[in-house]
């Protein structure tokens, strides 16, 4: 696959649809456990899913992007976790199958350090927590590190929660951190079954306390 930072700038904007993010509390407790621990789960899951863009459409996407907070996530290193709630819509009349999801910040994040972050994530409102592989590259690696294959109903969504931290001697950085939604048994050479899903992000930042 070619190296193509293109993912990155797509990911962090506001345009586009079906992919859409919110931040939960800071903290492990934040979930999204109803309105217990992330006030905002209910009023986010009862936003109608956007709609598909002219570049959504040529792209081949089926599960598109449209980011927030616009103003993305801080983690402070030895800090408590931040969540992110992820809603993924299915834009077709017909079920996806086996759609994975797969997280990556681009090489650059840390500089020439590596971003020592812990990525996991769960089924809101009630999963388990599960270890993801973060990918550290500037190309678009979708398939890299997918896991979680589910089937999106026609018309159906999914919502996931993100939960991110950073190691003690984490390094501070910035960049785009992006979800990639993809068939989990795509053909990696074949660009038309990884567009089959979609992308979304946010910025991200790693910061010391001020």
């Amino acid at each position: 696959m070619h190296a193509d930072r293109r993912w990155a700038r797509s990911a962090v904007a506001a345009t586009g649809a079906v992919v859409l993010f919110t931040t939960a509390c800071e903290g492990t407790p934040a979930s999204a456990d109803g309105d217990k621990g992330n006030p905002g789960f209910a009023a986010f899951q009862g936003k109608p899913c956007p709609k598909l863009t002219a570049a959504d459409r040529t792209n081949g996407h089926l599960i598109t992007t449209a980011a927030g907070p616009r103003e993305g996530v801080t983690v402070h290193p030895g800090g408590e976790p931040r969540t992110v709630l992820v809603k993924l819509c299915n834009t077709t009349g017909k079920a996806l199958r086996d759609i994975a999801l797969s997280a990556q910040v681009e090489s650059d994040y840390a500089g020439e350090r590596a971003p020592k972050l812990t990525v996991e994530r769960r089924e809101a409102p009630e999963g388990d927590w599960h270890p993801v592989e973060l990918v550290v590259a500037n190309d678009y690696q979708p398939l890299t590190g997918a896991s979680g294959a589910r089937d999106l109903p026609a018309h159906g969504t999914r919502t996931v929660e993100y939960r991110i931290s950073a190691a003690k001697d984490a390094p501070a950085g910035r960049g785009g951190f992006a979800v990639h939604a993809v068939r989990a048994d795509a053909n990696p050479p074949d660009m038309e079954d990884i567009r089959g899903g979609g992308h979304g992000g946010f910025p991200l930042t790693t910061a010391p306390r001020g």
